[in-house]
């Protein structure tokens, strides 16, 4: 059996989509059988520009046998991940007819590695499995709503029959959110047999000596990490929040996104001091910030598709122990409220609220035990595990 698994990210990038695609590899390499293989097709590190890796073209580990495209580099805007991305699904389409396989996955935010999936199936006469990370249909038409009315609504339409196609010609789909299947649903799309495995604690970060709160500190180190783009819309709460807390609490910024120019602009222009942006870093240097963080910050723009999403960072956040100040709503609101006690959750955008959240978050109480449980429940290895053995049954 030969098993294609496009994924447009995968490590040595940094990004949510690369730590899952790795874990659900190795799983699925596990349960297959001497002389089955497992193909990765993907690219070479491209997430952020600040963080440049270098990746070899094939690599072989023991069954998977990983293919990298040469993609251009983005800048992270519209056009230029387009470019990028057609790069890869035309390398991607031609590798996988020379290859011939037997079944297709496909893990996709952003839908367009779904597609290639799914039109691969069409061309190869194979069934595929989808992961769905994202409800690109209303993301998407929610950002162009906002600059003009008569575009979102196009955009919605499109990707929304797209996404139906896609979706119910699947021989599975799983969604990394409890949120999802209500909207696809009302979208015509039978949900009825969808599956529900969420991101997770990795390993990295479990079995952490967890940090106990220095109360006698000066200044308070505020920790966010991750991607700063439109979608965490950091520019607008950040500044104002820095501001009005002064400096007695520091932000400390570690990654990069399309709205970081935005965001180091405000900075300036607001003449603040006490942010600091730092490019990405790998996970064995990022622990050492999260140890030395009093409090971790999380925080999505305000449209309605967040509302039903489940951030990753959720997971690896909750694993440490530390205050979490989350300007978050709807199912990750609830999630976080239900799982992580030592969270205090905000409207996004609100500055006060976030300001009035910080300074309570000193207070909160750490219980260990509840994070021993969390990370045992969530742990990434245990989910992937049932999400492979999953995938192969559709076979």
């Amino acid at each position: 059996m030969k098993i294609i698994f496009f994924t447009f990210y995968y490590p040595p990038d940094l990004c949510a989509g690369s730590f899952r695609s790795v874990s659900l590899a190795r799983e699925l390499s596990k349960k297959l059988n001497n002389g089955d293989e497992l193909h990765i097709i993907t690219t070479h590190p491209n997430r952020y520009a600040s963080h440049k890796v270098k990746a070899k073209d094939l690599e072989i580990d023991g069954k998977i046998v990983i293919h990298r495209i040469a993609a251009p580099e983005h800048k992270s805007g519209m056009l230029s991940q387009v470019r990028t991305f057609s790069v890869y699904f035309l390398s991607a389409r031609k590798l996988s007819k020379k290859l011939n396989p037997d079944f297709l996955i496909g893990t996709t935010s952003r839908l367009m590695t779904g597609i290639l999936t799914g039109y691969s199936a069409y061309r190869l006469n194979c069934k595929y499995f989808l992961d769905v990370r994202d409800i690109f249909s209303e993301t998407i038409s929610d950002l162009f709503s906002r600059k003009n009315k008569i575009l979102g609504a196009a955009s919605k339409f499109i990707f929304s029959f797209l996404e139906k196609k896609l979706f119910n010609g699947a021989a599975g789909v799983n969604v990394v959110s409890e949120g999802f299947p209500e909207y696809f649903s009302k979208e015509g799309i039978n949900v009825s047999n969808w599956t529900f495995f969420p991101n997770g604690v990795d390993k990295e970060f479990q079995n952490l000596q967890l940090t106990k709160q220095n109360k006698t500190k000066i200044t308070r180190t505020i920790l966010y990490v991750g991607n700063i783009g439109s979608g965490q819309a950091l520019e607008s709460i950040l500044p104002d929040v820095a501001k009005k807390l002064g400096d007695s609490y520091r932000f400390l910024v570690v990654g990069d996104g399309g709205m970081r120019a935005a965001l180091s602009k405000d900075i300036k222009d607001k003449d603040i001091h006490n942010i600091e942006i730092l490019p990405p870093v790998k996970r064995s240097e990022l622990i050492g910030y999260y140890q030395e963080a009093d409090i971790l910050f999380l925080h999505l723009n305000d449209i309605p598709a967040f509302r039903r999403v489940l951030p990753s960072k959720i997971f690896e956040y909750a694993a440490f122990g530390k205050p979490i100040i989350a300007g978050i709503s709807g199912y990750s609101a609830k999630f976080m409220r239900d799982n992580v006690p030592h969270a205090i959750v905000f409207d996004p955008g609100n500055v006060n609220q976030c300001v009035v959240s910080i300074r309570k978050g000193q207070s909160l109480r750490i219980d260990n035990n509840q994070i021993d449980i969390f990370i045992k429940e969530y742990a990434r290895e245990k989910i992937m595990k049932e999400m492979a053995s999953h995938i192969l049954t559709t076979l």
